[in-house]
Order: C-alpha cells, then structure tokens, then sequence
C-alpha cells in the first residue's frame, strides 16, 4: 500500500498498485487503512463480473510500503512508487485495457441511474454527473499525453462530451474510442521506457494505466454511494 495524507494524518487516500484500479479513503489514516480490505474484495468482485479470475486475496494483510504526508493536492496519486518504474508487457497491458473498458461501462451504468438531470449538482455538494464523465475524459487524456505523447483529438473529443448536456453518451464512446485505439498500439519501448520530465518524477506505461484505472475507479464508487 502506499499512502497520501494531510497534516496529522487526516484525510488518506490508499494506492493499492498489485491491484491496478484499487484505491481506499477515509477522514484519517486509520480509518483509511480500515476501508483497504473492502476496497480490495470490491475491486477483485468487479473483475469476477466480467469475466476475469484474479486470485483469492484472502487473508488480507497490510503493508505500507511508503506514507507521504502534507500533500498540497490530495488524493491525485502524484507519487511514483516503486512498481510504477517496471516495464508492461504486452498482454498484461492489454489485461489492463480490458478492464478500462469494463470500468467505463459500470461508469455509464452508474451515471445513467442518476435521478435528475445530468447537470444538476447533488444536494450535499461536488460535481454533477455531467462534470464528472468530462473530467474523467479529460483526466485519461492528460495521464497518456504526458506519457505517450500529444494524442490528437483530446480537445475536441472533450469539448463535445461538455456540448453533449443530457446525452453525453455517443461523445464518451467516441472519446475512449480513440484514446483506446491509441494504447493498443503502444510499442515495445513505450512500454518499458521512463518519460524524463525536467527533474519532476518520471512517466511511465504502468503507472499512466495505473492511474487511469484508479481515477475512474474512484468515480464509479462516488457515483454509485449517490444512489
């Protein structure tokens, strides 16, 4: 596990990287800690639903491998670890891909069973459900152009989604089409090189999927505690 907290240990965010997608929350560090288990079994019952067979996590045990604390912008995985740094094979890649796409469905499913109107924001406060499906979109572009490269599209592929109001659907479709097709081709290199970046922590495959998954992943749970 790795850790993001603020001052005195409030507010902790766990990167669970041996499971790419798995992240847990919770008001401190403690508490954090606690949700890992269930964030774990809910993460390995989503792949179960599609089809995929990873291995019986039980028993469960916790080790921390790095905690950084005070973080100016939490809970946005800004760290490197260590794992982030091995290179991704082509069929684990594609694993990971597979489960992108799963995620974007149960995202969808989640979004469309929203009461009211996509634009509207919920009582308690945060996103609408509009401004969460555009800033997941635009989160996986910037996670794969600070990898890969510039993919052209992102821009407008990201406007329309915003123009789309009460049916954002076919705009989302289109969007992950592309970046998709894109991933697919990553070459041999792009999956085992370090993107150097001026002194700041370098880019890599794994962790631009890694990210990728955990981002949403975080969504569809918010999504889905609203109903």
């Amino acid at each position: 596990m790795y850790l993001e907290s603020g001052p005195q240990h409030k507010r902790t965010w766990v990167y669970v990287p041996g499971l790419a997608g798995c992240v847990a929350f919770g008001p401190t560090t403690e508490q954090a800690l606690a949700n890992v288990p269930a964030a774990i079994r809910e993460r390995i019952a989503f792949l179960r639903r599609h089809g995929d067979h990873p291995p019986d996590p039980e028993p469960i045990e916790i080790d921390v491998a790095r905690h950084v604390i005070e973080r100016k912008v939490l809970g946005f995985g800004q760290q490197v670890f260590d794992s982030d740094l091995a290179p991704v094979s082509p069929e684990e890649a594609a694993r990971q891909l597979r489960w992108a796409g799963w995620s974007r469905e149960e995202l969808i499913e989640a979004a469309r069973s929203q009461a009211g109107p996509l634009a509207a924001r919920p009582p308690g406060g945060g996103r609408s459900v509009a401004a969460i499906l555009s800033h997941v979109a635009g989160a996986e572009w910037s996670y794969v152009s600070s990898t890969l490269g510039t993919v052209p599209g992102g821009s407008a592929a990201i406007a329309a989604i915003e123009a789309a109001g009460e049916a954002p659907w076919a705009p989302l479709a289109a969007e992950r089409e592309v970046l998709m097709r894109r991933l697919k081709d990553m070459t041999a290199d792009e999956l085992s090189r370090a993107v150097e970046r001026n002194g700041r922590p370098p880019r890599t495959a794994r962790r631009m999927l890694r990210r990728m998954l955990e981002h949403e992943w975080e969504h569809v749970l918010e999504l889905r505690a609203r109903l």
